[in-house]
């Protein structure tokens, strides 16, 4: 009976050293984080302090084309779910290159509002080799990081 007990003992640990081992990696985090002001329509005068945004995921930065931000709470690095989406749609967006396209900026219109964005993101892409602390600290810069 003792020895029928260590062996079922042995294979649960066995059991779970295998699916430790198994278990899939968490979802690859891939934002756009960077800076925005509000600015005049017309004079392109400042009309806010810098926000601090991010995208959900991937963006395509392509004149004309939607793009989603979201603003980051600056106490917490989060992001800041009492504030409405920024449908920003670019009007000519810079995209910079070091191997690839890794910092955009520019002027957009947004939906809904009479002014316009300036902005500037880097992209935030998955680690390789993928290690937790990295991953983390992604997580974190795409304004999903722990509280």
């Amino acid at each position: 009976m003792v020895i029928l007990r260590v062996k079922r003992l042995r294979y649960a640990a066995l059991a779970g050293l295998f699916a430790a081992l198994i278990s899939y990696p968490a979802a690859a985090v891939e934002c756009w984080q960077g800076w925005g002001y509000w600015v005049d329509s017309q004079t392109r005068a400042y009309k806010s302090q810098e926000l601090l945004l991010v995208t959900d995921g991937p963006a395509d930065w392509a004149a004309g084309k939607t793009v989603t931000l979201r603003v980051l709470d600056r106490a917490t690095g989060r992001i800041d779910e009492s504030k409405a989406p920024i449908a920003a749609v670019p009007l000519e967006p810079r995209a910079y290159y070091r191997g690839n396209a890794n910092y955009v900026d520019g002027i957009a219109d947004v939906e809904g509002a009479m002014d316009r964005l300036v902005f500037g993101l880097s992209q935030i892409t998955p680690p390789v080799p993928t290690l937790p602390e990295m991953e983390a600290y992604t997580a974190w810069a795409c304004g999903l990081g722990r509280e």
